[in-house]
């Protein structure tokens, strides 16, 4: 993805290539992981700028999703929230499938702590140091269905990926919708999604409306973009060729251009990612075989044919959350 999007940046003549340590800056979430994985972005660009995280014991508050209200009354309001969504569930068919698949009536948690059925299995929402949590049905099953596709984007053969169970792709389909109904319940639950993302949209207000540099990474988790599209009330989309809404490696780009003919400035989102056999391939991406790309609109801030939208209007929108 760093090459490619070097490529894409130079192209469009945003970045000059003498001229990184003043226009990129790198910002990761303090964790190996998206440490590891901004310097992999940065060494694939050609950037040669350090990546910058909080060298601290402590998770940083931009990507730390967690609520800053702790109001007992608010909490209960919250969990409250959740359990409608769980409620509204039906996920009876991926549950049995998946027990199938991990043979959990005959499993040790089966045995020891009689949690031999998914789709029995009642769902309870709680709050945990200031942390939504769902534990249940819905909980193991994204477990499973995580792990199956680390294993299938891994690249191991067939045959061994969920032991060779998961054949189609509907199967997978229906599978993920267990995975990202957890999601929905953890990070799309209004109105406390807003509340979880609200130090990274303030980071990201400052840097729209005060930075001088020209490009910006911030490398987080799935969960911070799921809140950031859903608190920033960005429509419904398809990602075609993916089995997830939020695939790993995807990007949420944010950018602003200028419309010369009408002396305005300008929004468009993309999600820029690879389709699931990109990944499971390990194809790198490039100009000449890009990632794909789907148009992202949010409410309060209309698109054109091209998906662009007027800049103020999106300002309007961040200050308003």
């Amino acid at each position: 993805m760093g090459k490619y999007f070097y490529d894409w940046l130079i192209e469009e003549q945003l970045l000059q290539t003498d001229s990184f340590e003043d226009d990129v800056f790198v910002y990761a979430n303090n964790v190996e992981r998206t440490i590891e994985t901004a310097k992999a972005f940065v060494e694939g660009a050609g950037f040669g700028v350090d990546v910058y995280y909080k060298n601290t014991t402590d998770l940083d508050p931009v990507f730390d999703a967690v609520l800053k209200n702790d109001t007992e009354e608010y909490l209960q309001e919250v969990i409250s929230a959740m359990e409608i969504k769980l409620n509204s569930l039906n996920l009876t068919d991926a549950y049995l499938e998946l027990n199938e698949i991990v043979d959990l009536g005959n499993s040790t948690i089966c045995e020891y702590y009689s949690i031999c059925d998914l789709s029995t299995l009642e769902n309870e929402a709680s709050v945990i140091d200031e942390v939504p949590i769902t534990i249940g049905g819905l909980s193991y099953g994204f477990l499973f269905v995580d792990y199956f596709l680390m294993e299938y984007y891994d690249g191991k053969p067939l045959d061994e990926v969920a032991w060779g169970e998961i054949r189609t792709t509907e199967q997978w389909k229906k599978l993920t919708a267990v995975s990202e109904a957890f999601k929905d319940v953890s990070f799309r639950t209004k109105p406390f999604d807003k509340d979880l993302s609200s130090t990274l949209i303030e980071y990201m207000t400052d840097v729209f409306e005060n930075s001088t540099r020209k490009f910006y990474l911030l490398m987080g988790h799935d969960a911070d973009i799921s809140l950031l599209l859903s608190s920033l009330n960005f429509k419904n989309y398809t990602l075609n060729g993916q089995y997830e809404k939020v695939p790993i490696g995807g990007k949420v780009v944010f950018e602003k251009w200028y419309d010369e003919v009408n002396g305005r400035e300008l929004l468009r989102v993309r999600y820029v990612y690879q389709s699931s056999t990109q990944i499971r391939d390990g194809v790198e991406a490039s100009i000449i075989n890009p990632p794909l790309v789907a148009l992202l609109q949010m409410e309060g801030c209309a698109v054109d044919a091209n998906g662009f939208c007027l800049w103020d209007k999106f300002i309007t929108v961040l200050n308003n959350v």
